[in-house]
C-alpha cells in the first residue's frame, strides 16, 4: 500500500461493472450470523478496551488530538514498515515489511509476539504490506511479494491461504468487512476484489476510468460501519465511496489538493484519511462533505497509515522513522468544513 503510484498509472481498464444479487446478500448475511455464532470464545476477552459511548448527536468529528507515542518501537528494528491495525486486545499489529514480518506490539512497546519471516512456503512472507484484523479471530496479511492474503489466528499460528497467487492479480492493499468478507486492492484491473466469508470470490468494486465510480490508481481500501466501502485514489486526488454492491455512493476532495495513501473509517461512519501531499489526517462526515478537522504530523511524524483501535482511538504509523502514536478522536453534533 505505501508503493508509489505514478508507476502503476497505466492499466488495462475493467470490462465491465457488475452488481452482486440480492439471493447472494441475503444468503451471505445469514450465513454471516451462523458463523459468528460458532466461533469459539476469544481469550483475554476481560482485557478488551471497551469504547465509551457517547450520546446520539455527537456524531461528527471536531478534533484529533495525539495522546501519546508507543515507547520503544524504535528498538524492534523495523525496516520501512508499511501498514498498521489494532486487535481487539488493543495491541498494535505492524506490517514490518523490510524485515518480512509482523509484529504485534503492547500499549507500552514491548514485543508480545511476531510471525513470519522470509520465503514462499504459505506460512512465510515476502515484503508484507498491509495488516487487518477481524473481530478478534484473525490476522489477514497482505504477502505483497507472493501475490497472495494469509490468514494466520489471533495467536500468530498460520491458517490458510486465503487468496492465491493466482487470483491475486497485483494486489496493495487488504481490508476485512463486518461479515468477515474481505477486499482487496488490485492495480492489475485498478478496482478492488471482493470475497465473502466463504473465501468466495464476489464481484469487482470500481473500475479503471475518469467516470463516476472509476479508479485510476487505488492505493487503499477500508470497510465502514454500514458496509460502505471507501478507496483511496491518489490517482484521482480523492477517496472514492461505494455501497456494499458496488455502487457509487459520493468522492472525498480537499480544496488544497488532497493525496490520499490510507483510509480508515471510525464507528460512526466517518472517514478518515492520511494526506501524504500534505501530511496531515483529515476526517469527512459520514454521507460525504467537507472534511471537518485535520491533524498535522509534528515532531518529525509523517503519517504512512492509520486504523481504528479497539476503544475508538486512532492508531497512526511513521513508516520511515518506524514510530507509532495513538490520536484520540473527538465528537460533536455538528462542525464547519475547513
Amino acid at each position: 500500500m505505501w508503493t508509489d503510484w505514478r508507476s502503476r498509472f497505466r492499466r488495462p481498464p475493467l470490462t465491465a461493472v457488475r452488481v452482486l444479487t440480492a439471493v447472494r446478500v441475503v444468503t451471505a448475511v445469514l450465513a454471516a450470523a451462523v458463523v459468528t455464532a460458532e466461533l469459539p470464545a476469544r481469550a483475554d476477552d476481560a482485557a478488551v478496551p471497551r469504547p465509551v459511548p457517547s450520546s446520539g448527536g455527537e456524531r461528527t468529528v471536531t478534533g484529533l488530538l495525539v495522546l501519546n507515542e508507543l515507547p520503544g518501537t524504535g528498538e524492534l528494528g523495523m525496516r520501512a514498515p508499511e501498514a498498521v491495525e489494532m486487535d481487539h486486545r488493543g495491541n498494535v499489529v505492524i506490517a514490518d515489511t523490510g524485515n518480512h514480518r509482523v509484529l504485534v506490539v503492547g500499549r507500552d512497546g514491548t514485543l508480545v509476539q511476531e510471525f513470519g519471516g522470509y520465503g514462499w512456503d504459505a506460512d512465510r512472507l515476502d515484503r508484507p504490506s498491509d495488516v487487518c484484523v477481524y473481530r478478534g479471530f484473525y490476522v489477514y496479511v497482505l504477502d505483497e511479494g507472493n501475490r497472495r492474503v494469509a490468514r494466520y489466528d489471533i495467536k500468530g499460528d498460520y491458517v490458510d491461504l486465503v487468496v492465491t497467487e493466482d487470483s491475486a492479480g497485483s494486489p496493495v492493499a487488504i481490508a476485512v468487512g463486518k461479515a468477515g468478507g474481505l477486499l482487496l486492492v488490485d492495480t492489475d484491473t485498478q478496482s478492488v476484489l471482493t470475497y465473502s466469508q466463504f473465501d468466495e470470490a464476489l464481484e469487482p468494486v470500481g473500475w479503471f476510468g475518469l467516470d463516476e465510480g472509476g479508479l485510476l490508481a487505488p492505493s487503499d481500501v477500508a470497510a465502514g460501519p454500514s458496509r460502505e466501502i471507501a478507496v483511496a485514489d491518489p490517482g484521482r486526488f480523492s477517496v472514492e465511496v461505494f455501497d456494499e454492491f458496488g455502487g457509487h455512493l459520493y468522492s472525498l476532495s480537499a480544496p488544497d489538493t488532497l493525496e490520499p495513501l490510507d483510509v480508515a473509517f471510525d464507528a460512526r461512519g466517518n472517514v478518515l484519511v492520511v494526506d501524504a501531499r500534505h501530511n496531515r489526517v483529515l476526517a469527512f462526515p459520514a454521507g460525504g462533505g467537507p472534511h471537518t478537522t485535520s491533524l498535522s504530523g509534528s515532531e518529525g511524524f509523517r503519517f504512512t497509515s492509520i486504523a481504528l483501535g479497539a476503544a475508538g482511538e486512532l492508531v497512526a504509523l511513521d513508516g520511515e522513522a518506524g514510530r507509532v502514536q495513538l490520536i484520540e478522536i473527538a465528537y460533536g453534533a455538528d462542525a464547519p468544513g475547513r
